[in-house]
């Protein structure tokens, strides 16, 4: 993965990537307005692909940026 997200789920304890698309990218490392910023990308991801990144079942693990992971939190 390029650019995206990994998840941990904590019922199960199994990874899920989800790339981001580029404004999902934009969101996700937004500066400015961050809790807002956060939101609508969860929002975006949801949409598109089903996983409610912020209904309590998930531990944020990895931001993707270029193929490189960071630390999320």
């Amino acid at each position: 993965m390029i650019n995206g997200i990994i998840l941990n789920h904590f019922a199960t304890n199994i990874n899920q990537e989800i790339p981001l698309n580029g404004k999902e990218m934009q969101l996700a490392m937004d500066k400015t307005f961050p809790d807002a910023s956060w939101d609508l990308m969860c929002q975006s991801v949801l949409h598109r692909e089903g996983i409610d990144i912020q209904d309590g079942n998930w531990e944020l693990e990895f931001l993707v940026i270029g193929g490189v992971k960071k630390v999320l939190h």
